[in-house]
């Protein structure tokens, strides 16, 4: 039974000494879908309360120690956004609007939707195509307090002095909607939330305090972050992945290995061409599969598939047929994008 196990341990070596990993970029299509001619954006920042839901939230602010911070966080958030979406080219105007008041039904809850009328009047003032409106921030703060001992050199010696200990957990709370007046819909709507964790010690309670209580500029960082995340949304996102290819079988293949090495893909390529008609069904199987991942570098995703799917039809190279898979769907996205953008 043990040399069974370091027989199956030294085939798969062997299997894996027979490829290269190479990492590429590959472009997914946006989560949220603006139609083409969309270029022209406003941002809104729609959390401010009025009427008798901004008593509720006076009385949530001080029982959890939020102050001012909410209407600051907010306007963070809605920066971020702004700030992340100028640098898409897609657009040619953004704007961040004037804020809006609105009657929340609770704390953390999206509001009702702004009518169609109101956004095409928005629209209109503006000049703007589409709304990009923060609905609901809301932060909720939870202290944690205890209390415990440490050492301390004195001139008598050292001496255990008590030590008190305050955690302050700051959740972050976000709901966001897009509201394309074109086809009177609302195409996204979308919670983000994050927290910041302070901490503080010291010999009295107010010491300890002190240390974390000055958070502002923690919760504008991240809710600046939380802005810049969602718009994210609206756009194409790349992503790092890795491929495996083929580097033994044929002198070919191995000349390729080495021209992959220094990044000459075109060389490797070449090599790979004349091993696809290789009399050696593995090593015409192998070069299919790597003219695939030779395509989808040079961003001819059709085209890898045909080669992916030939290697696995034709000449049974099981790797091609997960990677077919991969390209499959990526092209599905693709396509998807296409027609929900207007293409």
């Amino acid at each position: 039974m043990r040399n069974y196990y370091f027989l199956i341990f030294f085939i798969g070596l062997g299997l894996s000494a027979c490829k290269q990993q190479v990492y590429l970029t590959v472009t997914e299509p946006p989560a949220v879908h603006l139609i083409k001619e969309y270029t022209r954006g406003g941002i809104i920042n729609r959390t401010f309360s009025e009427g008798g839901s901004k008593v509720i939230d006076d009385i949530d602010n001080a029982l959890t120690l939020e102050g001012d911070i909410d209407r600051t966080g907010s306007n963070a958030a809605v920066r971020g956004a702004f700030d992340l979406l100028t640098t898409n080219q897609r657009f040619e105007y953004l704007s961040i609007l004037d804020s809006l008041t609105v009657n929340r039904g609770g704390i953390d809850v999206f509001p009702a939707q702004l009518t169609w009328n109101e956004v095409d009047e928005l629209c209109r003032k503006n000049d703007v195509q589409f709304l990009m409106v923060l609905e609901m921030y809301d932060t909720d703060t939870k202290v944690d307090y205890s209390m415990g001992t440490t050492t301390k050199t004195t001139p008598l010696g050292t001496v255990n002095v008590p030590v008190h200990n305050a955690s302050l957990t700051t959740l972050i709370k976000t709901g966001w909607r897009i509201y394309d007046p074109k086809n009177r819909l609302v195409i996204d709507e979308f919670r983000v939330n994050d927290q910041i964790i302070s901490r503080g010690s010291g010999i009295n309670p107010a010491v300890a305090l002190a240390t974390i209580l000055n958070r502002e500029q923690t919760v504008i960082q991240l809710s600046t972050t939380i802005g810049q995340f969602y718009a994210g949304r609206v756009q194409s996102q790349n992503f790092r992945v890795w491929r495996n290819y083929y580097t033994k079988g044929s002198p070919n293949l191995k000349i390729a290995k080495r021209k992959s090495q220094v990044g000459d893909w075109d060389g490797a390529a070449a090599m790979w061409e004349k091993d696809l008609t290789n009399p050696k069904r593995k090593v015409a199987g192998r070069a299919y599969y790597n003219m695939a991942i030779y395509k989808e570098i040079t961003g001819d995703v059709d085209g890898a598939l045909e080669y992916a799917q030939k290697s696995y039809s034709d000449y049974n190279i099981k790797e091609g047929l997960r990677y077919a898979n991969i390209l499959r769907d990526r092209i599905a996205r693709r396509e998807r994008e296409k027609a929900l953008s207007g293409e």
